[in-house]
């Protein structure tokens, strides 16, 4: 019965655990960024289309300000 294991056995098993290791914290970093820069990318989409709407409520509203002192010009005439 051999009790020692083979030197070369452990320090490949060391070395595909570190491979593993290394390639899990990779992969965890990458996702993260892609998480985060996806994130980023939404809410500027969402930040454009809000700037969108804003901008034609503010033409709207001066529209409608514009068209009530013409009524009001045409009722005091």
């Amino acid at each position: 019965m051999e009790t020692l294991m083979n030197p070369q056995e452990v320090g490949n098993a060391i070395a595909d655990f570190g491979f593993v290791v290394m390639a899990a914290a990779c992969y965890l970093v990458f996702s993260a960024a892609i998480i985060f820069f996806f994130a980023k990318w939404f809410v500027r989409i969402i930040d454009n289309i809000i700037e969108r709407q804003q901008k034609i409520l503010d033409e709207i509203l001066q529209l409608q300000r514009e068209q009530k002192e013409m009524l009001e010009q045409l009722i005091n005439s």
